[in-house]
């Protein structure tokens, strides 16, 4: 459980720069990206300790997210091969995923419900726009019991999805190593 809650306060660090990683403006993530992220991140956590900053620490959390979106920090990450841009994107959207992964390997009886009823509305014949609004329903209910963002900005990228799922423990690790 230690891990979703560093999971989740990574990702509320990293969200200011991948805002627009759930409106799916960026394209999406790659495997080569969400590999080389994994490979990198122990260098950001080490940038933010050399600035004497902690990425799990409530009070250097303003203070962590504006070092996010510093100069310093842009050119440190161009020297790795990213834009501060796509580096946000990534890392928030793989931060968020994979606390939406732990939710899942924790509950997968609950999930698998919701993924029931929305695979059976899929199915149903019935009025395209009724179909719709019953998917994004059911959509909403289950993104309401994870405790995340529903609606129209939270778009859900099964391609990416499959990624952190794929990557789940590696990922787990590196939100652990950023806690440690």
């Amino acid at each position: 459980m230690r891990h979703v809650r560093i999971a989740l306060a990574i990702a509320l660090l990293v969200a200011p720069l991948g805002a627009a990683a759930f409106a799916q403006a960026e394209a999406p993530m790659t495997e080569r990206e969400l590999s080389k992220f994994i490979a990198d991140w122990p260098s950001v956590v080490k940038w933010f300790e050399d600035k004497g900053q902690s990425l799990d620490s409530a009070p250097s959390g303003g203070v962590a997210a504006a070092l996010f979106m510093g100069s310093d920090f842009s050119a440190f990450l161009r020297g790795r091969g990213w834009t501060a841009e796509r580096f946000g994107y990534v890392a928030g959207t793989s931060f968020f995923l994979l606390s939406y992964v732990a939710f899942e390997r924790q509950n997968p009886e609950m999930i698998k419900q919701f993924d029931d009823a929305i695979a059976e509305a899929r199915a149903a014949a019935m009025p395209a726009a009724e179909k719709a609004e019953m998917i994004k329903s059911l959509e909403e209910a289950k993104m309401s019991m994870l405790a995340m963002p529903a609606g129209e900005n939270l778009n859900l990228n099964e391609g990416e999805l499959r990624l952190v799922r794929a990557k789940y423990d590696a990922l787990m690790r590196i939100a652990g190593a950023s806690g440690d």
